[in-house]
């Protein structure tokens, strides 16, 4: 999360307003609504991001908080060893999620990739690819069960009517989908879910 606006309203008390939710790579994590009161961890150049060699997903790895200023060896660090998953290079979950009918029955399905590195331009154009490949997995859902699964290598699919008749024996009045970027590896990153009326 991001705020416009951070004023200085009282000793160590701030009004945040003019809020901008679900970045980087964060909207699968936001829960709607915040208790008032909620604890807030500021996020700045204080924070440095570890570099994680390839062979060092998934295994313990020893880590040292010192204080402010300090050095990894001073006693007062807090010491952990943690196992970290490779969430770091999943592709994060697509965004503006849409589908609407066309002439003929057709349901055009479309999203936008979100960007891990260097998509912070808001000018016009797609954001940048980020891997070798564009692919997406893309799923039509009927209450729980996945009807249909398929990759695509573009962020559209056309659902034919065909297709729709043949996953649900009639053409459906809304549509529930989800869909998720491909990564180098070939894992899914993180899936954007939408339920539509058509």
């Amino acid at each position: 999360m991001q705020a416009r606006n951070c004023t200085l309203v009282a000793p160590n008390e701030y009004e945040l307003s003019g809020f901008l939710r679900g970045r980087l790579g964060s909207a699968h994590a936001m829960r709607v609504p915040h208790p008032v009161g909620a604890r807030i961890v500021v996020l700045d150049e204080r924070l440095v991001r570890v570099d994680i060699a390839a062979h060092e997903w998934g295994e313990a790895l020893p880590f040292a908080a010192p204080p402010a200023g300090r050095v990894a060896t001073d006693p007062r660090a807090a010491l952990q060893t943690l196992t970290l998953p490779r969430t770091a290079l999943r592709p994060w979950a697509p965004a503006h999620l849409k589908a609407w009918r066309v002439a003929g029955g057709d349901v055009e399905i479309s999203w936008v990739r979100c960007a891990r590195v260097g998509g912070d331009y808001w000018g016009a154009g797609e954001p940048p690819l980020g891997a070798s490949a564009e692919s997406y997995r893309l799923e039509v859902l009927d209450g729980s069960d996945v009807v249909r699964a398929l990759n695509v290598a573009s962020p559209s699919f056309l659902y034919s009517t065909a297709d729709q008749t043949a996953d649900f024996g009639v053409l459906p009045g809304s549509l529930h989908f989800r869909v998720a970027q491909i990564g180098d590896s070939g894992a899914t990153g993180l899936n954007s879910e939408l339920t539509i009326t058509l």
